[in-house]
């Protein structure tokens, strides 16, 4: 009986060992073909992303997200559809439960500075920007990094963030950038940066490579006339309409400086004869813009340079409080500010 007994339990063991084989075995196929269809879901929601259809997509990667949860790479194209849908609060949520277990990935904080940045959430966009820049990038971090450093400048140039603006481009001067348009391009947000110097050295670096680069001359034409230097900025701006004649902002930019220099009577070197004629041409300028918004003429130039100066400003301070909804000469403004200093 022993034996029989022996040999019964024996085969119950084998059947219950198949058993449990062929049970993994099935598990496995499950498991092998659940993930295909998650891989075949997510496959179809990138293409239909591709093509524009984002409701779709956020269908078919939620699904395969449901598959998959754990899957950080579809957690991130998921987020990026939604953000296209204009699902702005669903991206939102999204992203703060994967930085909540991964703070430190760099297209999550990116997409994350997306979705407040369309919220007009501006200050909380700016920090994420920030762990975007700082964060990391498995491929192309150099890249991705100064691109999310650009699409930060983007928005404080769009919101007028003068100070901000500044400190994001101080940190591209030391990135290795080659290309000189996008050399450019940082050259001219130090402008609006209100940084022409650094814009100027810019310029010039371009120059020193491409001297006949127009655009360039352009450039350094503006920032020597934003730093106050206008002869200099006119012969520049000369040479940039020179090369691009049909240039209408170029030719704009020089009649400016052309008529800033024929009445500003303060740079050092000017004889007196010239910097009373200048001072006369100004008070004539004043006049006639005082004419524009119906001012009694209530001074007349006068026989020194003093007087003329003593003139401009008391027509100045009538224009400023009698006329404040109608421009004045941009090149008045320009001088009479100078003065001012």
């Amino acid at each position: 009986m022993k034996p029989s007994f022996l040999g019964t339990f024996g085969l119950v063991f084998a059947a219950i060992a198949a058993l449990f084989a062929v049970d993994m075995f099935l598990a496995k196929v499950e498991r092998s073909e659940t993930a295909a269809q998650a891989a075949r879901l997510y496959k179809k929601g990138e293409q239909l992303a591709a093509a524009g259809r984002y409701n779709e997509a956020v269908t078919s990667l939620r699904d395969a997200l449901a598959i998959s949860r754990d899957n950080a790479t579809w957690q991130l194209a998921l987020g990026n559809a939604l953000l296209s849908a204009g699902k702005l609060d669903d991206a939102e949520s999204l992203l703060r439960d994967l930085l909540q277990r991964d703070a430190t990935n760099g297209e999550g904080n990116l997409l994350m500075a997306r979705a407040l940045a369309r919220q007009q959430r501006i200050a909380v966009a700016e920090s994420y920007y920030h762990m975007a820049i700082y964060g990391r990038w498995p491929r192309d971090a150099d890249a991705n990094r100064i691109r999310a450093r650009f699409e930060l400048i983007d928005l404080l140039v769009k919101v007028d963030a003068k100070q901000q603006l500044l400190a994001e481009l101080l940190p591209l001067q030391d990135e290795p950038l080659t290309d000189p348009a996008t050399r450019a391009r940082i050259a001219r947000l130090f402008l609006l940066a209100g940084s022409p110097a650094r814009a100027a050295d810019l310029f010039r670096q371009i120059l020193h490579h491409q001297r006949q680069d127009a655009d360039a001359y352009a450039g350094l034409g503006e920032a020597e006339f934003a730093r106050g230097n206008y002869r200099t900025a006119e012969s520049i701006l000369v040479v940039a309409l020179r090369l691009k004649p049909g240039d209408a902002q170029v030719r704009k930019d020089l009649e400016l400086c052309d008529e800033v220099v024929g009445l500003d009577p303060t740079p050092r070197g000017l004889t007196p004869a010239a910097r009373f004629a200048r001072s006369r041409k100004l008070v004539q300028a004043l006049l006639e813009d005082a004419g524009k918004c119906n001012l009694p003429a209530t001074v007349r130039a006068g026989a020194t340079t003093d007087a003329n100066l003593a003139a401009a400003d008391k027509l100045w301070q009538a224009r400023k409080a009698s006329c404040p909804g109608t421009p004045p000469d941009p090149a008045v403004v320009i001088v009479m500010d100078k003065i001012a200093e």
